[in-house]
Formats: structure tokens, C-alpha cells, sequence
């Protein structure tokens, strides 16, 4: 009699233990987020750590109801119960689907307004490419450094930058390696209005955020300056000074062949070409306030 009250005791306690696992499967599977990772824990130790340090992981603060695992990965109790990877949504191996569920929160943002139509949307470089949503730095980069990250894939960017003439993108003597400026003072990579990715109306409009005295209103203008700061200089890097796409004076040829002495081909000490060249008589290349600089000459 003792041996059959013990088994009927087991087989309760069975019964009971199993009742309770099924109820904690259903619970976390109807909760989701509620149940803030516990359960995933068990088998992704790691990326549960990383998420919970990241901004994320404090979606409730900012309005997202029921932030979890399962407002990225869907539905989890099949998961859970079967162990199935394909019982899950994964969107890190899929870039549409994730940035999908990126924009279902970052689409109000002024950051991510015009993302849809921009450059690295219609490539396919969907937002898992470059930010890692269980954990990174501040912004959740892929890399560490975001100048890093962005030279992944534009390699000739990255020539640039190391011509003598350039913005101070890398700065050798930082200790971190990073420079005064970053790829995101000029660009805003999740689209823009503007070519290029360029966060401001214009290329100009974004020059003159640093270079406000080539802005001012001056009696006399140069042409190119008010119309485009990269008919001249080249933004990333040049061989040239002042990162000019090419030497003075074979620059200023390229607008200026009248037929008088800015034309031919100057010789090697000709008083137009010798050190300077056109800027030796018109230094005010980018305009002037004096009475007497029609010319740019003063």
C-alpha cells in the first residue's frame, strides 16, 4: 500500500510539474515582452546580456508596449516548445524584413524621414547591415567606429582621406583614432533631400555650416562659389591644396579661356603659372567687398 501511495504521489507531482511548464510556455507566449528575455535566457545567454544594456532594452520608456524578444522575433511559444529554429523569425538574416520591423518604431523620426527612396535603401542595405540590435555602442553600430564603418564599402572615400589635403576625418594623434569630423557631420546615412546623403538643402548650405565668411554677401561674386563648392574642391581629400580637384592655375582654365593671358598652355616660368599661378594677381577667389575688386584682385 505504501509503494502505490508513493507512486500515486510521483505520478501527481509529474502531472502537476508538467501543468505548471505548459502554463509558464502559455504565459510567456500570450505576455511576450513581459517576460523581459527570462525565457530565452535559457538557450541565448549571451545575446540576452547584450540587449539588456542597450537602448532597447528601455523600448517601455519610450512608449513601446510590451517591449521583448518577441516585438523583433515574432510568436515564441513553438519555438520554445520545439527548439525549431525555423519557428522563429530571425531578421538579422533577412535586411528587408528587418528594417520592416526597424521602421515599425524609427519612422517618425526626423533621422528616418526619408529613408524610403534614398540610396541605401534602393542597394539593399537594409539596417541590420550596419547596426547590431542586440548590443553595440550608443548608436548600436556594427563597428566601433562609425568613419569604420561606413569605409566598408566606400573604399574611395578611404583613398581620399589619406591625400595630404583633407578634413580631419582621421586624426593619428587621437588616442581613439577618431577625428574632429565624422561621416555623419556631412551625411545622414538614413536618407536625405538632398544629393549624396548631404544632411542640409545643398552642398553649399552644408560648406557654410563651418565656412560662414565664403557665405557673406560680397559686391563682387565669383560664379562657381555661389553655385557649387565642388566645382573646385573635392570634400573627402585632394593631392592638391585647399583639396582642390586639380592645380592652379590649370583649375581656373577650365572656366577661363578668353583667348588673353589665362589662355595656352604657360610655360614653366611664366609670370601667370610661377608658384600661385591666377591666385599670385586674384587672391579673392571667392569674392570681394572692395570697391576696386572686380576682378577679385583685392
Amino acid at each position: 500500500m505504501k509503494g502505490r501511495e508513493m507512486l500515486k504521489k510521483l505520478l501527481f507531482l509529474s502531472m502537476l510539474t508538467a501543468c505548471l511548464m505548459l502554463i509558464g510556455v502559455l504565459a510567456f507566449a500570450v505576455e511576450g515582452g513581459k517576460a523581459n528575455g527570462e525565457k530565452c535566457k535559457e538557450c541565448h545567454t549571451d545575446l540576452v546580456k547584450s540587449f539588456a544594456t542597450n537602448i532597447h532594452a528601455r523600448a517601455g520608456a519610450y512608449g513601446v508596449k510590451n517591449a521583448g524578444c518577441e516585438s523583433c522575433h515574432g510568436e515564441a511559444a513553438k519555438h520554445i516548445a520545439s527548439g525549431d529554429k525555423g519557428a522563429i523569425v530571425n531578421p538579422g538574416k533577412t535586411g528587408e524584413a528587418a528594417s520592416a520591423l526597424c521602421l515599425k518604431c524609427h519612422d517618425k523620426g526626423k533621422g528616418q524621414m526619408f529613408w524610403h527612396g534614398s540610396i541605401h535603401e534602393s542597394q539593399k542595405v537594409g539596417c541590420v547591415a550596419c547596426h547590431k540590435v542586440h548590443g553595440g555602442n550608443d548608436r548600436l553600430l556594427a563597428k566601433k567606429k562609425e568613419i569604420d564603418l561606413c569605409l566598408t564599402c566606400h573604399a574611395d572615400v578611404r583613398a581620399d582621406m589619406f591625400k595630404r589635403s583633407k578634413h580631419p576625418l582621421r586624426d593619428s594623434s587621437s588616442p581613439s583614432g577618431a577625428g574632429k569630423m565624422a561621416c555623419s557631420s556631412c551625411h545622414n546615412a538614413h536618407g536625405a533631400k538632398s544629393e549624396k546623403l548631404i544632411n542640409a538643402k545643398s552642398f553649399n548650405d552644408k560648406c557654410f555650416e563651418c565656412h560662414g565668411e565664403k557665405k557673406a554677401p560680397l559686391l563682387w561674386e565669383h560664379s562657381p562659389v555661389k553655385e557649387d563648392c565642388l566645382t573646385c574642391h573635392s570634400p573627402h581629400g585632394s593631392s592638391n591644396d585647399k583639396m582642390l580637384v586639380t592645380k592652379v592655375p590649370r583649375l581656373c582654365q577650365q572656366c577661363h579661356m578668353q583667348g588673353r593671358h589665362q589662355s595656352g598652355t604657360l610655360g614653366t616660368n611664366s609670370l601667370y603659372a610661377f608658384n600661385r599661378g591666377c591666385l599670385n594677381c586674384h587672391p579673392m577667389i571667392h569674392g570681394s567687398n572692395h570697391p576696386s575688386g572686380a576682378v577679385l584682385q583685392r
